[in-house]
């Protein structure tokens, strides 16, 4: 959600917070493509600098002192000006040199061999997910994901992964971070049937994201195809496939060819950031469990483990470690007759872990439990 609006008319006229209040997206921050750096901007600061001196400041060599000047006009409008003396790096837009340009959430420029790129509260709240998702490694799939969501809210997109790989929930959060946010977001089953899919659900999601899953064999239900690509039906399409070869097969010729594609890597490539993402989901169970604190057997275990079920069996991993920490023995599991911890015992075994998860006695489970008797 975005911060709540100054409520002073003399930091926040009345007119901007109005269009503030209505949901308009408004700018909160550039961010340098393919990159880390983020440059927040302040929401009731009307006029920011970029350059190695600026509000902004970027270290780069080819920026001036004060390389552009940043001004919020009406709605969600920004204007960037470039204001340095030398103009040996001009400001690009869209590969032409310009002194000046207007720009919303999504838009980019570049000054130099820097490009930048505008950011509203949603596009930033989705990074989290989108990188959890695509790789933590992959910032240029991650920024182009976020502006394709952003820019072009009328563009279909195509989530390309194994099953598992939590495409559904790369597709809640495309539609999350664009303008269709404010209307429905549907899910289609796969069908092959003809009339397998309900049309209701493309009346539904009007002016909002339709999920589309096809069929891991055969087409998609082709009448719902020629009704969902009818102009009249007024939605984007996120459609999530284990390969580029079922679109061909279930959409007309050329209709997809427009689209943004994303290709989600299977965990079993991605194996150094299973400690990351472990770390980032156990911290949100508010647990106090870590990698780092595991014995060394089971970090070698849960990293060379091959994860079929990709991102959806690791996030079901982290229930089950929370729950294996309360034992301190071999025997203590097997006397625990517990039908909500049950689950978890076969899980440990299907992975042939050693109890204690944590070799020291002051393991989390354990202050847990001495708190419980």
């Amino acid at each position: 959600m975005c911060p709540v609006a100054p409520l002073r008319t003399e930091t926040y006229p009345s007119e901007k917070r109005k269009s503030y209040l209505a949901g308009t997206d408004i700018i909160t921050a550039l961010r340098i493509y393919g990159s880390p750096i983020e440059l927040p901007l302040l929401a009731g600061q009307r006029v920011a600098t970029l350059g190695r001196a600026g509000d902004l400041r970027v270290d780069h060599p080819y920026l001036a002192t004060v390389h552009l000047r940043l001004e919020r006009v009406s709605g969600n409008w920004v204007r960037v000006e470039n204001i340095s003396t030398d103009r040996k790096n001009p400001l690009i837009v869209d590969h032409r040199e310009v002194t000046e340009c207007y720009i919303q959430p999504g838009d980019q420029f570049r000054v130099g061999d820097t490009i930048y790129y505008a950011l509203n509260e949603e596009m930033r709240l989705a990074r989290k997910t989108v990188t959890e998702v695509l790789g933590e490694t992959r910032e240029p799939e991650i920024d182009d994901c976020l502006i394709a969501a952003a820019v072009d809210a009328d563009r279909h997109v195509v989530l390309i992964g194994e099953p598992g790989s939590q495409q559904e929930r790369l597709a809640g959060t495309i539609h999350w971070a664009s303008t269709r946010r404010h209307n429905r977001f549907v899910e289609i089953a796969p069908t092959r049937a003809l009339g397998g899919a309900d049309l209701q659900k493309i009346r539904d999601a009007r002016d909002g994201t339709l999920l589309l899953w096809l069929p891991a064999r055969g087409r998609f239900d082709q009448n719902f195809i020629s009704s969902v690509m009818a102009s009249q039906a007024k939605v984007r399409l996120v459609i999530c496939t284990r390969s580029l070869g079922k679109i061909n097969g279930s959409f007309p010729a050329s209709t997809m060819d427009s689209a943004a594609r994303f290709a989600i890597a299977p965990l079993r490539e991605r194996k150094d950031e299973i400690p990351v993402l472990l770390d980032r989901w156990l911290i949100e169970s508010r647990s106090s469990l870590r990698f780092r604190a595991l014995a060394p057997e089971i970090q070698d275990k849960l990293i060379s483990h091959r994860w079929r079920g990709n991102l959806q069996e690791l996030h079901a991993a982290v229930d089950h470690l929370i729950t294996l920490t309360y034992y301190h023995s071999e025997r203590e599991a097997e006397r625990d007759n517990s039908t909500t911890r049950s689950e978890s015992r076969a899980w440990r075994k299907r992975f042939n872990l050693p109890l204690p998860l944590i070799p020291d006695a002051s393991s989390p489970g354990a202050t847990s439990r001495k708190r419980t008797k």
